[in-house]
């Protein structure tokens, strides 16, 4: 990135290693959100055994960030157009 000011701004995203599993993380979790918002309720707690049983390299806080980043997502209905590439 860069700043008109300094040339270079940092990267300021704390999290990249959610950055790179997020795509695959929604295909995921996208079934199983879709699905509360119907009949399906699905626990907080089995969302995080989901999540860290598929991405054992996530740190607790990390998957806490990748749900609710991709429940935002659903509510904003953004999700499938992060799946989809776009």
């Amino acid at each position: 990135m860069t700043d008109s000011q300094d040339g270079i701004q940092e990267e300021r995203r704390e999290y990249h290693l959610v950055r790179k599993i997020f795509v695959p993380a929604c295909i995921l979790l996208a079934p199983l959100i879709e699905n509360n918002d119907k009949s399906l309720r699905l626990s907080g707690y089995a969302m995080v055994q989901i999540v860290k049983y598929n991405f054992p390299e996530l740190s607790n806080v990390e998957v806490q960030v990748v749900i609710a980043t991709v429940e935002r997502f659903h509510r904003e209905g953004r999700l499938h157009v992060v799946m989809n590439g776009g």
